[in-house]
């Protein structure tokens, strides 16, 4: 700064002096008028009645009759001045008068600095600084300059406002660079509900301009919202400031609102008569900070605030014991990035709240407090002076993200104060791990500190051993609820906590909340979640640890946390907990845990085998595998397609090329927790069928696949098609009336049908070119049954070679899921013009000591003869003896035949056996033995 401006500072500051003892004595003596103020609502605005258009840039031009509706200057056109003397004149309701600017219209006024009535609409003094005001607003009004039209002074001869509003119901709109050599804006005694709403103010070509907005006592309902800034003169700590609170009596300012607002504090530039670039100021300020500034109902919301370098932004305080009253604070959803600030310890946080008692509802929530390299080394401090106990003191600091300050949150002697899911960066000061002297630690580097009457200094629950990642809560876990979603997915981890010993009001009493934090090293950068209600003297408490990068609030470079790596599963970290008494009229909040590790991997491994209890081999056509994870699976991604079989044919299979393994459905097992899934596959032959599952094709409810492909001990099932034919193959004579008869049967222990199997059977080309014909093609097997009736296969006469295979293929449908579209064995018939001859001998034996075989039988038993009288329950033995008697077309050998009694108790449902081959004159013999159910005869065997 140049001797010469620095000069003209000093003559301001002077002639301040005297403007400040002149404004005090005459608000003074006008107090009883304006005290009491009352909180009025918003009234509904009416539809405007009177629209007045700007057309001039002209600072002087005054209305010609203000009143009459119409905005006319001497010089027939319309000055922001005239629209304004004639809005207040016409004093009409919310909403009704408009003043907008005319299209094509824009520029800057420039304001002569020569007070005077003819210059300026106000010449009295409208704030301890401001001597006057260029514009002066009384009346309702909506004026919207578009942002096409600036104030903007070229001279600091005299301070003034570039705006007094003191009047109600005022919506200013889409304001541009509006300034003054003090202050942009001045809200008046008489000020209630007055917005400011869209557009930027920058100081670019002069240091002149030192305030954008001035509340003075009484003003209320006032709002600035979407609107940015960026430099403005600093002259001193309780002159300058973006918002200045400045009150000459103790008549409250209620229900202040500044939401949306961005504001950037340049580094570098210069600030001087020609260059405003460089300017900087507090963010707000309070004059006095004392308790005459009375503000009931002050809200900073959903802000930026960035770099702010020596300047303060939040002191309510004077000293260590004085300050503003304050109430109703709600400071939240605001970013305050890369801050320095304006001097060190607990008077200079950056919020520092007033000593004393706090009134009301008071918030400082949801914001990131970043302090850059260097600068203030408290974001929030607060000595209520006279509160203990168990007192509530109406301040909640909650969900803040803090990074870079060496105490984030100082209290003192303020009795009950919720402090709670505030989460700190990696720079924030704290006690080195294992951090024991995070928990009671008073004073120096510490995220929480409950210094004197603060919070009863309740001691903390504290963790006992290292956490660790489980596959589901163990029984009894409380489970901690996350307040806000995580990027990526989650994996559950526990940790086992113990109520502090000892005794006496630092010692919880009562169900306490735990907050649960996770930290790469000894602060608290992810909030895990919250358990409420825990009342026992340990407890275990489950938790979800976020998989990957989690983005870390407020970060002037995008920074992130990680405790689950996303690549590799691996768990990293520590881990602590926050107590909060449930029991206190406030929510008494602890300082911070100690820590302890975390470990693990949140990568599922997999297990697949056949389902315990499933029966191997099984005549049941679903075949059950369970699939077992390690960590839950997201069940979207456990599908049909994931699972792989194969199948191997067996001694039974009829048709490998008709196997077709496939998985039918997979489902999470109920109570699991998608950790287990039954796994359901089908064949349609007899096969070995094995499941596996290939890495990477499911994934963990934390958003991990399965790097490695599924274990298993026993994923093989093997599957027996129940399907059977009584006689599969047998000879046929060609012109035999009787025929040949079969039955498709079922196995014994073959599921029973629950509805009808419908066969469909189909003589091949052979079996139709020589007449052979079937009783029915469409033999069924009926609900309960276990066989079709006789199906009688025929041939016409004629001739045939000898030998000559027809086959009958058949499929089956039914409604019943175990047999509909299984394999069905196939029926070979052997054409022959003649009846081969064979006879057959059946003796029997008693009293058999060998049944092997049919010698065996003979050696070992007693003949029965003919007639003989047998016990009932004895056991008996018959030995047929096969001939081959055949001559003329049959002197040939006989092959495949397959010897049946009358009686089904005897063989397999009266098959006794098969030979293979018998050639003309030879016999072989087969054998079949079973016991007398009554009294019969050798020859009769007991009916």
């Amino acid at each position: 700064m140049s001797p010469r401006e620095e000069g003209r500072r000093q003559v301001r500051r002077r002639r301040r002096l005297v403007r400040r003892m002149r404004l005090v004595s005459a608000v003074t003596a006008c107090v009883g008028l304006i005290a009491g103020g009352l909180l009025v609502a918003a009234p509904a605005m009416s539809a405007p009645s009177h629209e007045l258009e700007i057309t001039s840039l002209a600072f002087s031009g005054v209305d010609q009759a203000p009143g009459d509706g119409v905005c006319r200057t001497a010089d027939g056109s319309c000055t922001l001045r005239a629209a304004l003397e004639e809005s207040n004149a016409l004093n009409g309701a919310p909403g009704a008068v408009v003043i907008a600017v005319k299209p094509g219209l824009s520029g800057i006024i420039r304001p002569v600095m020569t007070r005077s009535t003819a210059n300026w609409m106000q010449t009295s003094a409208v704030s301890t600084w401001d001597d006057g005001a260029f514009y002066r607003i009384t009346a309702p009004v909506t004026l919207d300059l578009d942002n096409r039209v600036s104030i903007i002074p070229t001279s600091e001869s005299t301070e003034a406002a570039a705006f007094e509003i003191n009047g109600p119901d005022v919506a200013l709109k889409n304001f541009r660079d509006i300034l003054s050599s003090g202050t942009s804006i001045v809200m008046g005694e008489q000020a209630k509900r007055i917005s400011l709403a869209g557009g930027s103010t920058v100081t670019k070509e002069n240091y002149y301009p030192e305030r954008f907005v001035v509340y003075r006592q009484g003003a209320s309902d006032i709002s600035v919202s979407d609107y940015e800034l960026q430099g403005f003169y600093h002259e001193g700590q309780q002159t300058s400031g973006l918002f200045l609170f400045n009150a000459t009596t103790a008549t409250p300012m209620k229900n202040i609102s500044i939401a949306r607002v961005k504001v950037n504090y340049t580094a570098g530039g210069v600030c001087n008569g020609s260059d405003g670039s460089g300017c900087r100021t507090n963010l707000t300020t309070f004059s006095p900070r004392d308790a005459n500034v009375v503000l009931d109902g002050f809200s900073f919301t959903d802000s930026t605030v960035r770099n702010l370098n020596g300047a303060t932004a939040f002191k309510f305080s004077n000293n260590s014991t004085t300050g503003v009253r304050l109430s109703n604070l709600n400071i939240s959803g605001n970013q305050f990035l890369n801050s320095v600030g304006n001097g060190t310890g607990d008077e200079y946080a950056f919020v520092t709240l007033p000593p004393g008692t706090l009134s009301g509802e008071n918030r400082i929530s949801r914001n990131d407090f970043v302090r850059a390299t260097s600068g203030q080394t408290i974001a929030i401090s607060w000595d209520g002076l006279t509160r203990t106990g168990t007192v509530p003191s109406g301040l909640s600091i909650t969900d803040n993200y803090f990074d870079g300050y060496e105490s984030s949150i100082r209290l003192s002697r303020n009795g009950l104060t919720t402090v709670s899911g505030n989460t700190f960066g990696t720079r924030s000061g704290s006690q080195g791990r294992p951090a024991a002297g995070e928990e009671t630690g008073d004073g120096g580097s510490l995220l929480v500190d409950n210094g004197t009457e603060s919070n009863q200094t309740v001691s903390t629950w504290y963790p006992t051993a290292a956490a660790s990642v489980v596959a589901a809560p163990s029984s009894g876990a409380m489970v901690a609820a996350p307040r806000a979603t995580f990027t990526g997915g989650t994996c559950t981890a526990e940790i086992t906590v113990a109520k502090p010993a000892g005794s006496g009001k630092s010692v919880p009493s009562g169900p306490v909340s735990l907050d649960l934090y996770w930290t790469a090293d000894r602060t608290a950068e992810i909030h895990l979640g919250r358990v409420t209600g825990v009342t026992a003297a340990a407890a275990s408490v489950a938790f979800s640890l976020p998989v990957g990068p989690q983005p870390l609030a407020g970060a002037t470079v995008p920074a992130s946390a990680q405790a689950v790596n996303a690549t590799t599963g691996d768990v990293s970290g520590f881990v602590r907990v926050q107590t909060h008494v449930e029991t206190t009229p406030q929510l008494t909040s602890s300082q911070l845990s100690r820590t302890v590790a975390v470990t693990g991997n949140c990568r599922p491994t997999l297990m697949l085998d056949q389902a315990g209890g499933q029966n191997d081999p099984t005549m049941s056509r679903d075949l059950h595998y369970t699939l077992r994870s390690s960590l839950p699976l997201d069940p979207s991604t456990v599908t049909a397609d994931d699972i792989q079989l194969s199948a191997a044919a067996t001694a039974e299979t009829l048709d490998t090329g008709r196997l077709d393994p496939r998985v039918i459905a997979v489902t999470p097992v109920a109570g699991t927790n998608g950790l287990e899934f039954d796994v359901v596959a089908r064949v349609d032959d007899s096969a070995s069928v094995s499941a596996t599952l290939a890495a990477g094709r499911v994934t963990s409810t934390s958003g991990l696949t399965n790097t490695a492909a599924a274990v298993s001990a026993d994923p093989r099932v093997t599957f027996v098609n129940p399907l059977q034919v009584t006689s599969p193959r047998f000879t046929l004579v060609t012109g035999d009336e009787k025929g040949k008869s079969y039955s498709m049967m079922l196995r014994a222990g073959a599921p029973v049908p629950t509805s009808p199997l419908i066969f469909s059977s189909k003589i091949d080309a052979v079996g139709v070119a020589h007449g052979v014909g079937l009783s029915t093609s469409t033999p069924i097997i009926a609900p309960g049954a276990r066989s079709t009736e006789s199906i009688v296969l025929q041939a016409t006469d004629g001739d045939v070679t000898a030998n000559t295979e027809a086959t009958i293929a058949a499929t089956v449908a039914s409604e019943d899921e175990n047999y509909d579209g299984l394999v069905v064995p196939s029926v070979s018939a052997f054409l022959f013009a003649t009846d081969p001859t064979i006879e057959i001998e059946k003796r029997a034996y008693a009293d058999v000591a060998d049944a092997s075989t049919p010698a065996t039988i003979e050696q070992t038993g007693g003949p029965v003869l003919t007639g003989a009288r047998l016990v009932d329950g004895q056991a008996v033995c018959f030995v047929y003896t096969v001939t081959n008697r055949s001559a003329d077309d049959w002197i040939t050998s006989l092959h495949d035949i397959v010897v049946t009694d009358s009686d089904l108790r005897l063989g397999a449902r009266g098959v006794i056996g098969s030979i293979s081959q018998l050639a003309v004159g030879e016999n072989a013999r087969v054998a079949a033995c079973g016991t007398i159910v009554s009294n019969g005869t050798a020859d009769g065997w007991g009916r």
